[in-house]
């Protein structure tokens, strides 16, 4: 099958790129774009700030940097997720630990606590697939223990907790805008806050430290790196905050027209999200047993449909040499070493994400799929399923 592409640069965004271009700077120390995107951004979430970055991991590893932590500190992170969520963190000099997640692939209360130890001062909660963990429960729980909670949207824009956008929970919210992402620039990430400290960190932190206020000499108060976006980037992703909407409800019903055919499909099982508020589906998952995984995916792929068996294919600290050979900064393995003598993963009890990695396949959908491309999918996993299908 020949599935229709995704499309999602307009006019405006050529219009604003011819603009950028015709001003003959593409800086946003001083461009209008950003600064019209971070504004609409925070308007958009109802946050006090945002602070955009050249990527989602480059957000991250500025909202990381702007808690200050100390080196050795742990933080709690998902075992499911992308490795923009775990690297900031070593290049902090912090140890990522790791919960379990439930049956939804939500972060819990329950799952974070038991993976607390006396040297954690934050939990990373990762909103997987556009699913909506329990992000009032976890910041009541952080500020009960005194910990920051960041929350790793970029898998979940315009994705609501009750009537309350995830990302405006946490004491900060990190967004990627990375190709396959909800709202696009290629690359390019945004952090929420409505605290002010924070935010003026975050703005130091991603212009290499550089206190911009004084006219006659340079100034750089605080450690920090070029994670600047372009005015491209902006300018591209701003009139998405527009549609951004519009994005997420027609991926909702792509899904839910997937889901009826899963329903059907033997030894097929249905994902289902979180119950906090509707996913808003960056991927379409769906489970099969473990050792049929591969197979369907396999077919599925036959058939022209974009899909990965496994996702990631194992929790994330087995997937990175940084962490589970400890292969970090030349031989000094550091953050490690301040974690203790002997510290590893090897033990790292996270059975729900485990059997989840084993039995999930991922189909790549987007909202320019018409009905016809979304039915089509949907036979195509029927006949999968159905290939030597007990």
């Amino acid at each position: 099958m020949e599935l229709t592409q995704r499309q999602p640069f307009g006019a405006e965004a050529l219009e604003n790129c011819a603009a950028a271009l015709a001003s003959g700077s593409l800086s946003s120390v001083n461009g209008p774009f950003t600064a019209r995107l971070e504004e609409g951004f925070a308007s958009f979430y109802g946050a006090a700030h945002a602070v955009a970055a050249s990527s989602g991991t480059a957000a991250l590893h500025t909202a990381v940097a702007s808690l200050r932590l100390e080196p050795g500190t742990e933080v709690v992170v998902a075992p499911i997720t992308d490795a923009g969520s775990v690297v900031p963190l070593l290049y902090e000099g912090l140890i990522p630990t790791f919960c379990d997640v439930d049956e939804h692939l939500a972060m819990t209360v329950e799952g974070v606590e038991a993976a607390l130890t006396e040297r954690t001062g934050a939990i990373m909660l990762v909103h997987l697939f556009g699913g909506v963990s329990d992000a009032a429960a976890l910041r009541r729980f952080a500020d009960e223990r005194g910990l920051f909670l960041i929350e790793d949207c970029s898998q979940a824009h315009a994705t609501q907790l009750g009537a309350r956008p995830v990302g405006t929970f946490g004491h900060l919210g990190a967004f990627s805008m990375q190709q396959s992402k909800h709202m696009t620039s290629g690359d390019g990430g945004v952090v929420i806050t409505d605290d002010d400290e924070l935010a003026g960190r975050m703005r130091l932190f991603r212009d290499k430290g550089w206190d911009r206020s004084s006219p006659h000499a340079r100034a750089y108060p605080h450690l920090g790196l070029n994670y600047r976006i372009t005015e491209l980037q902006s300018a591209v992703a701003l009139p998405q905050l527009a549609t951004l909407p519009a994005v997420v409800a027609r991926r909702r019903a792509i899904a839910a027209r997937l889901d009826e055919a899963v329903a059907q499909a033997p030894g097929a099982e249905v994902w289902t999200p979180p119950p906090g508020g509707p996913a808003s589906y960056w991927c379409y998952p769906f489970y099969v047993a473990p050792e049929r995984r591969d197979a369907v995916a396999a077919a599925l792929r036959e058939a022209g449909v974009p899909v990965t068996g496994g996702y990631i294919g194992a929790p994330i600290f087995e997937c990175l040499a940084a962490t589970h050979e400890q292969r970090t900064f030349g031989s000094s393995g550091h953050p490690f070493p301040l974690a203790g003598e002997g510290f590893s993963y090897a033990d790292v009890a996270v059975p729900h994400a485990r059997a989840a990695l084993d039995r999930v396949v991922v189909v790549w959908i987007h909202e320019h799929l018409t009905d016809a491309d979304t039915d089509a999918i949907a036979a195509a996993i029927t006949e999968a399923c159905n290939r030597g299908a007990a």
